[in-house]
């Protein structure tokens, strides 16, 4: 087979512009933070709305499980807003209004963890550790409390630990036995 010589295609690419933003509800449904990228897909255009991850929009469990499963996708969303804002910056580092909203949201997500960890159970390794630094004769290190990331399900406070999670202030408040 023989090369061919010279270029096959030259792409223009134009460049992205601030524009309205989605909330962070609307954002996780569409796929985007960014309005003027949420464009029209026939293919698609059938398809009903549903919930993120396609999750029923009715929380099980008891009244604790339900508050982690909102604080959750509450996470959920803030966190898929910062990844499509940081694709956004990689192109465009010195956008003071990304900047700025970037800024706010790594706070909110900061915040946002740390109450879950301490309401339900850790979720990243900053979390196990101030989780268990706050709780020093703990005699584990934590990640056991909550179901494994791929899991989905927030199930804490479930099971046959609910007597023990009652009764003792470490386990409920994120901590280990």
């Amino acid at each position: 087979m023989q090369k061919q010589k010279g270029n096959l295609a030259i792409a223009s690419v134009p460049i992205q512009e601030w524009g309205e933003l989605y909330s962070a509800d609307e954002a996780i449904k569409t796929g985007t933070i960014f309005r003027d990228l949420d464009l029209p897909f026939f293919a698609a255009d059938s398809i009903p709305d549903r919930e993120p991850g396609g999750r029923s929009t009715d929380l099980l469990g008891s009244p604790e499980e339900q508050k982690c499963q909102a604080d959750l996708l509450e996470i959920q969303k803030v966190s898929f807003v910062l990844d499509d804002l940081r694709l956004y910056l990689d192109t465009h580092p010195e956008d003071a209004d990304g900047l700025a909203l970037l800024k706010d949201l790594l706070q909110k997500r900061r915040m946002l963890t740390e109450d879950f960890a301490q309401a339900c159970y850790p979720l990243t390794p900053d979390c196990m550790g101030t989780v268990y630094l706050q709780n020093p004769d703990s005699s584990c290190f934590c990640w056991q409390e909550g179901p494994a990331p791929w899991e989905g399900d927030c199930c804490c406070m479930a099971g046959q630990d609910n007597d023990r999670r009652q009764t003792d202030p470490a386990l409920r408040k994120g901590g280990c036995a």
